[in-house]
């Protein structure tokens, strides 16, 4: 019976023997050959091996590859179009062009396609860069921020006309003022401003010359403590171009008045 073990024993170690030597043969074949058994490592054929660690370019670099990939892009283009153009070009050759072309512009594409990818992730993981409440980027909540800057609009110009008047300079034989004068008063309407319209040539129409104001129409507005005048509007404007001259001309007056109140301290 022990007979029996110790021949069953010596033949497991005699195939461990065999097989440990078929490895080590097939491990010395190839570029294994140059690796060392069980404790050394060949330093050339790690370095063989081993990946290049990634490295960020230096902006300048960065600025010479996307110029560089630009010229092969527009060299490309060129030489494309300028065979097209060419009657004695063989369609291969012409094909060829396109071919040439068509990968570049591919690549680009691709490039695009990782960077809006990688842009959708960082806003994703990063949402206080991505500041979707300020600057939405789905019809619904563009509705909404629509409307709230709409209503932040028209509070903002009732109080400045709250503080200002208008004053709009005309001539009788001006036709863009005879078109003006009715989007003016619709506005002035529309947000509580007092407007008066006097010519640039009349008795009351001294102010203007004063100013410099030659060009008519001419739209000023005036602080109702007098201690403020600027002009609101030079030529033909759309309401529109109004209300947002108004909104320019709030943060205007409101700069003025946080200088002086910076001076005085």
């Amino acid at each position: 019976m022990s007979r029996n073990i110790v021949a069953t024993v010596f033949m497991l170690i005699l195939a461990t023997s065999y097989q440990a030597q078929a490895n080590v043969g097939h491990f010395y074949q190839g570029k294994d050959r140059y690796r060392g058994f069980y404790w050394f490592e060949d330093k050339t054929f790690l370095k063989e091996n081993k990946k290049e660690a990634f490295y960020v370019p230096t902006p300048l670099k960065a600025e010479k590859s996307i110029e560089a990939r630009r010229k092969t892009m527009d060299d490309a283009r060129n030489q494309m179009i300028e065979l097209a153009f060419r009657k004695d070009t063989p369609p291969q050759i012409l094909r060829e062009a396109i071919v040439k072309y068509k990968k570049l512009e591919q690549e680009m594409y691709d490039g695009a396609i990782r960077l809006s990818n990688a842009n959708d992730m960082a806003n994703f993981t990063n949402p206080e860069i991505a500041d979707q409440i300020e600057l939405p980027t789905n019809v619904f909540a563009n509705k909404i921020k629509r409307k709230v800057d709409e209503e932040e609009k028209i509070k903002t110009i009732r109080e400045f006309a709250s503080k200002f008047d208008l004053v709009l300079f005309v001539n009788d034989d001006c036709p863009y003022c005879k078109a003006f004068l009715p989007i003016v008063s619709s506005f002035a309407k529309e947000y509580g401003f007092t407007l008066n319209s006097t010519g640039i040539n009349t008795p009351e129409g001294k102010m203007a010359i004063k100013l410099g104001i030659t060009a008519v129409p001419t739209l000023v507005a005036i602080s109702k403590d007098a201690k403020e005048l600027f002009e609101l509007a030079r030529g033909f404007i759309s309401f529109s171009e109004l209300q947002d001259n108004a909104v320019l001309g709030h943060a205007y007056s409101m700069e003025k008045q946080q200088l002086q109140v910076k001076r005085f301290k």
